[in-house]
């Protein structure tokens, strides 16, 4: 018996220390944990919320801390997703606002990126383009809405560019910063191991950016833009007039954006490989900034879409509609998000691809 107590009295001790030990590292600076405790602390949030969501509402709605029209419970919540999955045609309004999304942040990409890295390569550019990139990250987004209405309409290609002018500012500030973050050491070994501008290689380059920067613009164009019937031919003819002007703008802008980044062999060969992996990141982080934006690029003329559920609920009803929606919209951004940091772990496994 007093073996066994003095081994009970053992291992007490020895999980009390554990226990110390533990929620010492809680205060410790810049500890960091392990995946399964990452994890853990992840679930753990989420039960938290859920917890809290619970005692708020639970008991007969006159008994709650919380009214039902304010916040409903999880069960009410949730027993209206059969509801928002076919009445509201919830799968077909996800799959429209990640459209969205994507094309607006493609967009911003395929502007941004290049952009910032010629900028961050040339600061006299970085000068020039700096005030516009100053406006465009502190602009009140939701002050984009009628500007994107006036130049675009009401249809999609409004949606689309109203996240293309919310994110192109952050991408290009974002990326001018990576490649200006590459200590000057790397270029100077470049150019004294005979690294020059190479303007007929670059122009070869360009001209496949170009090329394909022209045929996403059309295909876009032909996606976003319903081409009038055969009986309407004057209408068909503008539309096919302007399709064939976006797409020579498409080549302009690609040649033109990739050409100095890829005729210069320090960017090409030392600047963009090293700055490549910061780049991803922030373009990782942004489009959960984009994601979130989806709502106010909805607002106008949306018939599906996650924005115009939320939209419509807090107008017409059930509220529940709304939680259901946000919900989604937090698991697809993650979803995604897991994706492109998965994605940089693959590309980039010399770099840590900060799991945040």
């Amino acid at each position: 018996m007093r073996l066994d107590k003095k081994t009970l009295e053992n291992t007490w001790m020895a999980l009390r220390n554990r226990g110390k030990d533990y929620f010492r590292r809680w205060v410790t600076i810049r500890d960091r944990p392990s995946w399964v405790e990452e994890a853990a602390a992840s679930c753990l949030c989420v039960v938290l919320v859920l917890a809290a969501w619970y005692i708020l509402t639970a008991g007969k709605p006159e008994e709650r801390i919380i009214d039902r029209i304010t916040l409903p419970s999880l069960g009410e919540t949730f027993s209206k997703f059969h509801s928002l999955w076919f009445d509201r045609e919830l799968s077909r309004s996800a799959v429209w606002s990640l459209g969205r999304v994507l094309g607006g942040f493609a967009l911003a990409g395929a502007i941004g990126v290049p952009l910032g890295l010629a900028a961050g390569s040339f600061l006299r550019l970085s000068a020039l383009l700096k005030p516009l990139s100053v406006f465009g990250r502190n602009i009140p987004i939701a002050a984009l809405i009628p500007l994107t209405l006036i130049w675009f309409g009401i249809g999609e290609v409004n949606k689309v560019m109203f996240i293309f002018f919310a994110s192109v500012a952050f991408v290009f500030f974002d990326s001018a910063g990576a490649v200006e973050g590459v200590p000057n050491s790397y270029l100077d070994a470049a150019y004294t191991l005979g690294a020059r501008f190479r303007g007929r290689n670059g122009a070869l380059c360009a001209a496949i950016a170009g090329v394909i920067y022209c045929l996403v613009f059309v295909i876009a164009y032909a996606i976003l833009v319903r081409c009038p019937g055969p009986k309407d031919t004057e209408l068909r003819a503008a539309w096919m007039s302007r399709e064939v002007l976006l797409g020579i703008a498409g080549f302009a802008i690609g040649f033109a954006l990739w050409f100095p980044l890829l005729a210069f062999q320090p960017i090409r060969k030392v600047l963009l490989p090293l700055a490549m992996p910061d780049i991803v990141n922030s373009l990782r982080l942004l489009f959960g900034l984009a994601f979130g934006y989806i709502m106010l690029a909805e607002v106008i003329n949306a018939e599906f879409g996650l924005g115009a559920i939320i939209i419509m609920s807090q107008r017409q009803g059930p509220r529940e509609h709304i939680y259901l929606a946000l919900i989604l919209i937090a698991l697809l951004a993650f979803a995604i998000d897991r994706g492109i940091l998965a994605a940089q772990r693959y590309l980039f496994p010399y770099r840590q691809a900060g799991g945040r």
